[in-house]
């Protein structure tokens, strides 16, 4: 996988047999409120866009600070207005206006809602010279509930039916199909039980970086399976360290489940996709006079509206009074519209795996100030865009 730095975004190109890893901190240069930001795992292993103004990112030994959005200049009708614009516009493309205005005809299509989350793939953690036998034999020895490792037991079966491409579309489908197993593998899976499944070179550089009070203070709370793995995972020294050391006060803030828990999450969680819903979304009709999926609605006028974009694979298409049209000229796995009503006051909208020539609708509330937005296409080529209106 690859990791691209542009204007406004970060991008991450997934493919079908490698995952990239990166920290993410929720680090909005605006006064965004934290919990309105998604958290992000440090791995990933499909097409993934994070806004520069609200994440610091490390990545191959370089840090990339959330810094302010970047904008073009609005070209105003008046020509002594002659601002120029920004090096990093250059090689842009503006479209003035929408594409339509006034009453136009749409055929109404019906598309599956695509959710990101993360699961846990036991390809990444258990020990590689484990087989099949060994690690159901470790599973059973888990502080698992019966249900909970008739899960894991599935996931063994993925982990060796095949081919990574393979584990991530059956996982998919399992999200899609069985609820409680989806549950499990977003929630459950995360906890510091499933500490003895993964490979103590791992193990041992979570341990070592964790103060031996608060280890010390957790001992007479840990499970038989997960105290003997962090046991065994420490060197005699450093183990007698930790029964050396003093125990903390129990409403200290540190607790070691809890850090054994981020760090796994953060460390090994993957990013998948799966079907959940549908949203409506416009094609222009083939069949005009089939009246059954056909819409009629009102361009209202656009004359003010700016698009900028860096590539050109997508356009303005039209704005009605509470929606705002995007029309697609390529294949996109993925793409993100960003609506500014406030500087901390922002209306997020994903979609993945899109085909040309599809109409996306964006509800507006409120009087948006701008959109800007991302997307990366199926020939993994990133773009950027920015949508104004000349009223404010």
């Amino acid at each position: 996988m690859l990791f691209q730095d542009r204007i406004n975004y970060h991008f991450l190109f997934g493919s079908t047999d490698s995952v990239v890893r990166v920290q993410a901190e929720v680090s909005p240069f605006y006064n965004i409120p934290d919990f309105k930001i998604p958290s992000f795992p440090s791995l990933h292993s499909e097409f993934a866009l994070i806004p520069r103004f609200q994440y610091e990112v490390h990545w191959n030994r370089r840090t990339f600070e959330s810094r302010e959005i970047k904008l073009p200049v609005y070209i105003a009708n008046d020509e002594s207005d002659q601002r120029p614009q920004p090096d990093w516009l250059k090689n842009w493309s503006i479209q003035k206006s929408a594409l339509i205005n006034g009453v136009f005809f749409l055929e109404r299509t019906n598309r599956d809602q695509m959710i990101s989350t993360q699961y846990l793939s036991l390809r990444d953690i258990v020990n590689p010279n484990y087989s099949e036998v060994e690690v159901i034999e470790q599973i059973g020895k888990l502080y698992f509930s019966k249900e909970e490792k008739q899960t894991l037991h599935k996931l063994v079966k993925i982990l060796y039916a095949g081919k990574p491409s393979e584990e991530r579309e059956i996982v998919s489908n399992l999200f899609t199909n069985e609820l409680e197993f989806a549950k499990f593998l977003r929630k459950s899976i995360f906890t510091i039980e499933i500490l003895p499944l993964i490979h103590g070179i791992f193990l041992q550089d979570i341990l070592t970086k964790i103060d031996e009070r608060v280890i010390k203070t957790a001992i007479r709370n840990l499970s038989p399976p997960v105290m003997n793995m962090v046991k065994s995972s420490l060197s005699k020294n450093k183990w007698k360290m930790v029964l050396d050391s003093p125990s903390l006060e129990e409403n200290h803030p540190e607790k070691l489940a809890e850090i054994i828990e981020t760090s796994i999450f953060q460390r090994f969680s993957r990013q998948i996709y799966y079907k959940e819903g549908s949203y409506s979304a416009y094609r222009i009709p083939k069949n005009p006079e089939d009246k059954t999926m056909i819409e009629s609605l009102e361009g209202e006028d656009s004359k003010k509206y700016q698009f900028f974009i860096s590539k050109q694979y997508l356009s303005f298409f039209s704005r009605t009074k509470t929606t705002l049209l995007f029309l697609t000229r390529e294949w996109i796995d993925i793409i993100r519209f960003d609506a500014f009503i406030q500087r901390n006051d922002i209306e997020s909208s994903e979609f993945y795996r899109l085909p040309p020539n599809l109409i996306l609708r964006i509800p507006i509330s409120g009087n948006v100030k701008f959109i800007i937005g991302s997307g990366i296409t199926k020939s993994k080529s990133s773009f950027e865009f920015c949508l104004m209106d000349g009223s404010y």
